[in-house]
């Protein structure tokens, strides 16, 4: 699916590929499309930067912020193939692949919240709306994914992109103004 696209593969290619008869895929997922949301759930980045999210709440914000930019940029390179088979699959066909876009994001910027939410809480931050951090959270990394990985070839884990996660994180931990003049995150 990642290579010809949703509509592009058939289910026997699916099938022949994961070396299951045909009537078997169908038992187990009903429709191509169930399938297509099954796959999306196992390639999500939710349930990784769920279950690292508890590990974080002891640390300093910016090393917590900066294990979520690199976990998340590490899982969105892993799933090249699939998020541009998705965003292709988007454009073709957005009535279909806009809701499960939608969802996704709400689930993944509830995540992204609840870490935010927690520093808040124990004080560690004086951040500012948790949903907002998590919204600008999500699209700087994908933003640095899009044009790094997809757009430019290249990879986010390098670590010639080094100094631009940094720069991400000090975003988030201090804004903008101290990003720009290279003050060291006091989060």
């Amino acid at each position: 699916m990642s290579d010809k696209g949703f509509a592009g593969a058939s289910t026997r290619e699916i099938a022949l590929r994961a070396g299951v008869a045909e009537v078997t895929l169908f038992r187990q997922f009903t429709s191509k499309e169930n399938l297509f949301r099954q796959i999306t759930q196992d390639h999500s980045t939710i349930p990784v930067i769920e279950e690292l999210i508890p590990s974080l709440l002891d640390k300093p914000l910016n090393e917590g912020i900066a294990s979520l930019v690199n976990v998340f940029l590490g899982k969105l390179s892993d799933n090249k193939p699939w998020i541009r088979m998705f965003q292709m699959e988007l454009q073709r066909d957005p009535e279909t692949f806009r809701p499960l876009c939608q969802s996704f994001l709400d689930e993944l910027y509830r995540v992204c919240g609840s870490y935010f939410t927690e520093v808040l809480r124990r004080g560690s931050s004086v951040c500012c709306d948790p949903k907002l951090a998590a919204r600008i959270f999500v699209m700087l990394c994908y933003g640095c994914f899009q044009v790094e990985e997809m757009q430019l070839g290249g990879s986010c884990k390098s670590m010639d992109n080094k100094p631009l996660i940094d720069s991400i994180v000090n975003m988030l931990c201090n804004g903008v103004a101290a990003a720009a003049s290279g003050v060291t995150p006091h989060c």
